[in-house]
């Protein structure tokens, strides 16, 4: 396939899930705004067992996250948030045994990771650039931080009284 014909299934893959992603948050924080996928009640099922701010936070993240899909400057980074959301997104109907939902998961599941795999070299430039030259002291800071914070993770656990 020649890469144009490839750069317009990103952008129509690109498109879609930031659409997608962008009508579902909102129609979970607006009552009748017209969504394509998702449950609109999710919000209020949640309240019932007291994850309420839960429900307004994936609604609120649905929205910027398909909001930022839609602009191409801001593609690598939106679907970077978006992955381990959708994979939950993924994983959750398969769980509770819902017979099409998945497929239809999957199929967005795919178009994500071609717009992944296709920014992968600057994936591979973020992860695989020179870090930030670490003096001595810095590394010692470092070092006793992590030490520290284990030390002190350990001893709220199994400390005094326990």
């Amino acid at each position: 396939m020649s890469s144009i014909k490839w750069n317009y299934f990103l952008t129509i893959f690109q498109v879609t899930i930031g659409i997608i992603y962008f009508s579902a948050g909102l129609s979970k924080l607006i009552s009748g705004f017209p969504n394509i996928i998702g449950p609109v009640w999710l919000i209020d099922e949640l309240s019932k067992y007291g994850l309420g701010l839960f429900g307004y936070f994936i609604a609120i993240m649905q929205t910027v996250i398909g909001g930022l899909l839609l602009i191409s400057r801001f593609r690598l980074i939106a679907s970077l948030m978006l992955l381990p959301m959708h994979v939950c997104i993924f994983i959750i109907p398969i769980s509770l045994g819902w017979e099409g939902t998945p497929y239809i998961n999957a199929v967005f599941l795919c178009m994500l990771l071609a717009i992944l795999f296709d920014d992968r070299k600057k994936l591979y430039s973020l992860i695989n650039s020179n870090p930030l030259s670490f003096s001595l002291n810095s590394n010692k800071v470092y070092v006793a931080t992590f030490v520290a914070t284990w030390a002190l993770a350990i001893f709220l656990k199994y400390g005094v009284g326990h």
